[in-house]
């Protein structure tokens, strides 16, 4: 192949591959959308930044059902149940204060364990969650196994509480505009509809965001 052709060729590939990518990221989001409601996975609208930057206000988000059993229809309980929710995982909860309304937070804590908050620095059990500025400037909290971004530290001092049994604590990872378990307080186990995998697409005023579309929620 003469020398032009071949660097028109790499010219058309560098042109192409990115919307290649985005067109494939859209089909998958897709795919995703047409598996509709069910007993095993579902999507959910967050319109809220409690979880900003992990999930961002607008996210549309495919929640796993069955990741800690299967539930019974209609009946607050598990049919089969398997191991419970890990700190760190994020799931999605019903609102322990009544009524219909679907939260998404992180679980901090389990049953047992202790929780409080110190210049914005959190505590389980009294060990110190380390929180660490990266050289691009995003901040992520070391929680345990796991490494997550973290948006905007409250200051305020919280506890020290000690989660009930069957009960998880959970915080949003934006800790200065969330409502979570510092003013409901702790999720009874059976609330627990099931775990966030990802960011399905993201839509706000401004449109669609395909840079978020398929992200895996850590």
């Amino acid at each position: 192949m003469p020398r032009s052709d071949r660097a028109f060729a790499r010219r058309a590939y560098r042109t192409v591959a990115p919307l290649a990518r985005s067109l494939l990221k859209v089909v998958a989001a897709l795919v995703i959308l047409t598996m509709g409601r069910s007993t095993l996975a579902d999507q959910y609208h967050v319109p809220t930044g409690s979880m900003w930057p992990t999930i961002a206000p607008g996210d549309r988000i495919l929640v796993d059902k069955v990741a800690y059993g299967l539930r019974v229809p209609l009946v607050e309980g598990y049919l089969l149940e398997r191991s419970g929710p890990r700190a760190g995982d994020v799931v999605l909860f019903a609102d322990p204060r009544g009524g219909s309304t679907l939260l998404v937070k992180r679980v901090i804590a389990l049953a047992g364990q202790t929780v409080m908050l110190r210049a914005g620095v959190l505590y389980v059990d009294g060990a110190a969650q380390p929180v660490e500025q990266l050289g691009d400037g995003t901040r992520v909290e070391h929680l345990g196994r796991v490494t997550h971004a973290a948006g905007e530290p409250d200051f305020a001092a919280f506890g020290p509480v000690v989660v009930p049994a069957d009960h998880l604590f959970v915080m949003g990872d934006n800790r200065a505009a969330s409502l979570d378990s510092r003013v409901m307080g702790a999720v009874p186990r059976e609330l627990v509809r099931g775990r966030v995998l990802r960011v399905v697409y993201h839509h706000d005023a401004a449109g669609f965001d395909l840079s978020r579309a398929l992200l895996s929620v850590d």
